[in-house]
């Protein structure tokens, strides 16, 4: 990465936009709390959920506020989650290494860097909604298509102004032919597949007896869950009068064991320092495991319970007990939770079908600000992230693969390091496919070639005998 001719060295401005990825991170705790519930985000200031005690200024610096308050409410004492701290940590690495991979002293260059950082921190608080609600808010999703379309839109503008070879990179870049925008190529390609498999897993999974696949596809256009669930129930319901006369008629038969609650796709303090880590290694090398050591040390010694041991305290941090959401006493936070519960449970049956439009409506921003191709790349890694996680959490629970698993956190990952690395990616794999040809020796190289290595040879011979090639005296 280049910074041209600032006046400032290339080092400084890391830790500069390491620290607005953490007062960006900072905010997205709060629209993370507050859109799902409806609530104004800047009204009233920020508050703890459980007493609402007005944060003051010193109480809401990224990262340190936090450590400074050891994870406790300045009034109340009442723990506060480690996501917040492992929000603002998480999105200020991904905007560090997002510079590093993509800002130079290209204008165009720094264009990309700060929308594509605005769209990856728009992703994690996607990621902590759908876990928390199985919701992605149309509003975030606008949000995305706008950076999105306005990324080319800006840079266009920008070039044309420049003129020049900028002009000429951007129309290469963001245009087929120097007319059809890449942008809306993307988007239909992304969303148009979202959308088939929607409609697909919806008919196959939510279709009910006897209904034709016509009319599972109007329902689908029009899905009414007053309508849906009290089927389902009935149907849940003559399931178990079956299943209970079939026991009665079977004395030996088993009965089967009550219905639990679905498990549920969540994440440990553990996992996001880890992946910090990891995002920070390009950078910084093996120093990066100071983002997960030095987390779980102020975790042991913050949340250690006195007479609890070192281990069991550590043990805890790879558990998503402490990354939940906020302790609260509002009681729409208990609704929504409630509800999320509900949905979670109605999903494993399939009545939901398999993928909802939030989905669809997300792929079309994430499609937009990847082009056809890399947004493809971006499916492909969302699917494999997504199956892996679901095999291992049915083998785990011992359940079927009718998890409830919502698919945005894995649409965000496949997004993410496609935008990180996709372009890099992608050229592996092309030198892997079409190596370059060898290229051919004339004739001319191969006589140059025999007398260089004739001369070298003889100067070998002149050094281990020094009398070669001197006259010989009669």
């Amino acid at each position: 990465m280049s910074i041209g001719e600032w006046p400032l060295p290339e080092w400084f401005w890391y830790p500069v936009i390491f620290g607005y990825g953490a007062i960006v991170g900072s905010f997205l705790n709060v629209l993370i709390y507050r859109l799902p519930l409806g609530k104004h985000l800047s009204n009233p200031p920020s508050t703890c959920p459980n007493c609402n005690y007005a944060l003051t200024f010193w109480d809401n610096i990224p990262l340190l506020s936090f450590l400074s308050l050891r994870g406790r409410c300045r009034l109340c004492k009442i723990p506060i989650s480690w996501r917040y701290f492992c929000v603002e940590l998480v999105t200020a690495c991904l905007w560090t290494l997002l510079y590093h991979q993509v800002a130079t002293n290209s204008p165009l260059s720094w264009i990309d860097f700060v929308l594509q950082a605005l769209i990856i921190s728009v992703l994690v608080a996607l990621v902590f909604i759908d876990l928390d609600h199985f919701i992605a808010p149309d509003e975030l999703n606008i949000i995305i298509g706008v950076f999105a379309f306005g990324r080319d839109i800006a840079a266009i503008t920008l070039a044309y102004f420049i003129g020049g070879d900028a002009l000429k990179e951007a129309l290469g870049r963001y245009l087929y032919m120097g007319w059809l925008p890449v942008a809306i190529m993307g988007a239909l390609a992304y969303a148009g597949v979202l959308f088939a498999l929607s409609v697909g897993t919806f008919v196959y999974y939510a279709r009910l007896e006897r209904e034709s696949v016509v009319a599972c596809i109007i329902r689908y256009f029009r899905f009414d869950e007053e309508e849906v669930v009290p089927s389902v129930a009935a149907a849940n319901e003559a399931g178990a009068s079956a299943a209970g006369e079939e026991n009665l008629a079977s004395p030996d038969t088993e009965a089967e064991p009550d219905e639990t609650d679905p498990p549920r796709l969540a994440m440990a303090p553990a996992f996001l320092c880890a992946i910090s880590a990891v995002v920070l290694f390009p950078l910084i090398q093996w120093f990066a495991l100071v983002a997960f050591v030095v987390p779980l040390l102020l975790f042991v010694f913050i949340t250690r319970e006195q007479g609890e041991g070192l281990a069991k305290a550590a043990g805890r941090f790879f558990q998503s007990a402490d990354l939940g959401p906020p302790t609260s006493t509002d009681k729409s936070a208990k609704a929504a939770h409630d509800d999320a519960a509900a949905f979670a449970k109605e999903a494993e049956t399939g009545q939901h079908g398999g993928m909802g439009l939030g989905d669809v409506k997300l792929a079309i921003g994430l499609g937009a600000i990847l082009g056809p191709g890399l947004a493809l790349l971006s499916l492909g890694f969302a699917t494999f992230v997504g199956a892996v996680t679901g095999i291992s959490m049915a083998a785990k629970h011992g359940r079927t693969l009718k998890l409830s698993l919502p698919f945005v956190p894995f649409m965000a990952a496949g997004a993410i390091i496609t935008m990180l690395y996709g372009t890099q990616i992608v050229g592996w794999y092309l030198n892997i496919l079409y190596p370059p040809a060898p290229r051919t020796i004339t004739a001319g190289e191969v006589i140059r070639e025999q007398k260089r290595l004739e001369r070298l040879q003889r100067e070998r011979s002149r050094l281990a005998d020094p009398t070669i090639g001197k006259p010989v005296k009669n």
